[in-house]
């Protein structure tokens, strides 16, 4: 019963949804990609307990990035190979023992925020990189350039800001899912494969946590602020 009422509904909801998109997937198609339902679960408990602030997410973290490294590679998205094999994967690690040193709890942290001409530095940057980012991986033939350059980037930001406990990670995670989507959708349309179809059910979920994880951040930095 406490493991049951660890999760709130809405985030038992999120981890039914991704088990049952999967299982939906494999009855429509006669198709089961072992690797792709592992890496979509992991990915999924990973988001949620990052957006409950928990240290525990970067263990399913971990498992999550060395699997999309590999699947990446196959699709041929190299901005994914580089952005999850490069940096996520030693990124779990440091995260974890920089959130060590803002626990809240002894397995949560506490959340801040940017302040105003922080937010216009973090847009412009972003704006810039993707556009030099797109160009760098049109030149390498990338089937998906600057939507590949948008999720590299901001993914790689995201991070830094999640692993610096700021909220505002989640507007870049809310952009990332949208176009990471667009993306393996497009993977799928173009190779039928049914394992890029459920990555791509994977980042739908990830887009309904974000939408989660941006309130329940905000809220605690709003809290935080009124405390200190």
């Amino acid at each position: 019963m406490k493991f049951l009422r660890f999760f709130t509904p809405y985030e038992w909801f999120l981890l039914i949804t991704i088990v049952s998109l999967n299982f939906v997937v494999f009855v429509v198609t006669g198709e089961w990609e072992a690797l792709s339902t592992i890496a979509t679960v992991s990915g999924v408990l990973c988001v949620v307990l990052v957006a409950k602030g928990h240290m525990s997410n970067y263990i399913f973290g971990l498992i999550q990035v060395s699997l999309y490294t590999y699947l990446s590679w196959g699709v041929g998205y190299w901005g994914e190979v580089a952005l999850n094999g490069l940096y996520y994967v030693p990124m779990q690690f440091i995260g974890f023992f920089m959130w060590r040193k803002r626990r809240k709890t002894k397995t949560t942290v506490q959340s801040k925020v940017l302040t105003r001409p922080q937010r216009w530095l973090l847009f412009i940057t972003c704006v810039v990189l993707i556009l030099l980012g797109g160009l760098a991986l049109d030149y390498f033939q990338d089937p998906a350039p600057y939507l590949d350059s948008t999720t590299t980037v901001l993914s790689v930001i995201a991070m830094f800001l999640m692993v610096k406990t700021y909220a505002e990670q989640w507007y870049l995670w809310i952009t990332v899912n949208v176009a990471t989507i667009i993306m393996w959708s497009m993977a799928y349309l173009r190779e039928q494969e049914v394992g890029h179809l459920i990555i791509a059910c994977m980042w739908g979920v990830y887009l309904l946590n974000s939408v989660h994880g941006l309130y329940l951040w905000k809220k605690a930095a709003k809290e935080a602020a009124l405390t200190n």
